[in-house]
């Protein structure tokens, strides 16, 4: 898909030229506790097809003689700023792009997806001065986006709201999406640092139980506490270095928000239904993962070495 949207001060062209859909029976593995690595290879692997395209593309339009420049579709963030770490703003939003030049509309959890993908989809962007004409945003009447909010209850942590709303206008034309209750939820649970539901009924691939303070200055000193308890852990196959801290090896535990919604409310609702009745993961002494149900993952976490246990709340 290739959609440009027109810089406001005529300076550069952004031109978004991939929307890669994440493999779906992955995704339902991943979800249903079944498989972890498998969707996170796969999610690896798109991201950086999805990179390669945006180069890829910005060298076909330096050899007509214009400037360009790909990207990277993730884990690039401003450094530019105190505290860059826990704000992750990126070098340049690949959502807004989509969303303003036409290639994809926003869902209420924030994620952008488009008709018969859903939001499970990685978004590329490269950046040019060739005068390419502008696209204009997806109608309304073209979302994939029905307001049925199934995306509110994949969310371990409740980070975004689920009645209210939020708006951003990028070139004279505004986008809402559900309102945001703190970033550092989604740092805590998309960064597996925490993983058990608000319900205690299900959890995302993490092992940890922490209990998320309402207030943010006491949630940022639980989010620095449980840093050090995640990098004292046994370590989980797979994974990625993330640029945000020294030392921290990420693994995909979530990202659930994005994953469920496939634009279709009856598939939507059935990931939903899999990722409920998925368990509880623990992690033994010797690293293994291990999915139970609630009742019986809380009875054996209780029963745990009290030194391995602190480690995970």
């Amino acid at each position: 898909m290739l959609c440009t949207f027109l810089f406001r001060h005529n300076v550069f062209i952004f031109t978004s030229p991939s929307t890669l859909p994440l493999d779906r029976d992955r995704i339902r593995s991943f979800l249903a506790k079944e498989d972890r690595y498998g969707h996170e290879v796969d999610n690896i692997k798109v991201n950086l097809r999805s990179k390669d395209l945006s180069w890829e593309l910005a060298e076909m339009l330096r050899r007509e003689g214009h400037r360009a420049k790909g990207t990277a579709a993730n884990l690039k963030y401003r450094q530019d700023h105190e505290g860059w770490q826990f704000h992750l703003y990126p070098d340049i939003s690949h959502r807004y792009i989509a969303a303003r030049s036409g290639a994809a509309y926003y869902g209420w959890s924030g994620n952008v997806g488009v008709k018969g993908y859903g939001t499970a989809v990685i978004l590329g962007t490269t950046v040019t001065d060739a005068a390419l004409e502008p696209t204009e945003p997806i109608p309304d009447k073209g979302s994939f986006c029905d307001r049925c909010k199934l995306c509110y209850k994949a969310c371990a942590v409740g980070m975004f709201d689920n009645k209210e709303e939020t708006s951003v206008t990028l070139g004279g034309v505004t986008f809402t999406h559900a309102a945001r209750r703190d970033y550092l939820l989604c740092f805590f649970c998309c960064g597996g640092f925490t993983g058990l539901a608000r319900s205690g009924k299900w959890s995302t691939w993490s092992p940890g139980r922490f209990a998320l303070p309402a207030d943010n200055e006491r949630l940022l000193q639980e989010l620095a506490r449980a840093v050090e308890l995640y990098n004292r852990r046994p370590p989980v196959p797979g994974g990625f270095m993330h640029p945000a801290l020294e030392n921290y090896k990420q693994s995909i535990s979530c990202g659930n928000c994005q994953l469920v919604c496939w634009g279709d409310r009856e598939e939507t609702r059935e990931n939903v239904k899999l990722l409920h009745g998925s368990g509880c993961v623990l992690q033994k002494p010797d690293g293994e993962l291990v999915v139970l149900p609630p009742n019986e993952a809380e009875a054996t976490f209780n029963a745990m070495d009290p030194d391995h246990r602190s480690l995970y709340c």
